[in-house]
């Protein structure tokens, strides 16, 4: 499948992108082209190094690979390409100071940020996002999977950037600025609902769809 042909692994050191040796090169490099357009902006300025599961990238594929990143916006680490034997040599990343990662029920990857975002804020994840608090007006989340607010929801969210479209954002109270869902974005005039309940925004069809939260849904 596409979607383990080329990952995204957040480590210490900035962003990992692991590819399958076993594919083909040319669509290695396509793959890696769409999903970094999907997630156009997104991770603009971030540092990243180029992995393959087993041995080292020919320094020309390599090169092509990282000339694709840079036109993103994002910047090779200076380390350059590393060989990832197993997922166990990721670890998570922090993107933000008071942010521990954790783990929800179903034991995948999640970041918990320990506080409310104030504007000009910035979350980059990979996986999924817990905020304990509120995401403020100028406030952006960036997150892989689902995002979750225990407070109020009123700045930027975008869910399941790597296509992911089971990803949902969920919110105590959500009103967002802008919400995106896999690349479907809904616009501020749409986005601006106000409730004080729990809601769930998902993805239906082609459509965003909010409705009244439920457990284990």
């Amino acid at each position: 499948m596409s979607s383990q042909m080329v990952s995204f692994k957040g480590t210490r050191n900035g962003l990992v992108i692991v590819l399958d040796p076993s594919r083909e090169f040319e669509d290695i490099k396509n793959t890696l082209r769409s999903k970094m357009e999907s997630a156009r902006g997104f991770f603009s300025g971030a540092k990243f190094s180029i992995a393959d599961a087993h041995q080292a990238i020919p320094t020309n594929q390599k090169d092509e690979l990282e000339d694709i990143c840079r036109q993103y916006g994002m910047v090779p680490n200076p380390d350059g390409s590393v060989v990832m034997r197993s997922s166990a040599a990721v670890e998570p990343v922090r993107p933000y100071p008071n942010a521990m990662p954790s783990q929800i029920a179903d034991g995948e990857a999640a970041l918990m940020v320990r506080r409310s975002l104030r504007s000009g804020q910035r979350i980059i994840y990979p996986g999924h996002v817990v905020v304990l608090g509120d995401i403020n007006p100028g406030a952006e989340v960036v997150a892989g999977g689902n995002v979750l607010v225990l407070g109020n929801c009123r700045g930027v969210i975008h869910a399941g950037i790597d296509g992911n479209r089971s990803a949902k954002v969920v919110a105590m109270r959500l009103s967002p600025m802008v919400l995106s869902i896999a690349g479907r974005r809904l616009t501020p005039d749409l986005a601006g609902h106000s409730a004080d309940f729990c809601r769930t925004a998902r993805l239906s069809g082609k459509d965003i769809v909010f409705e009244f939260y439920q457990s284990g849904r």
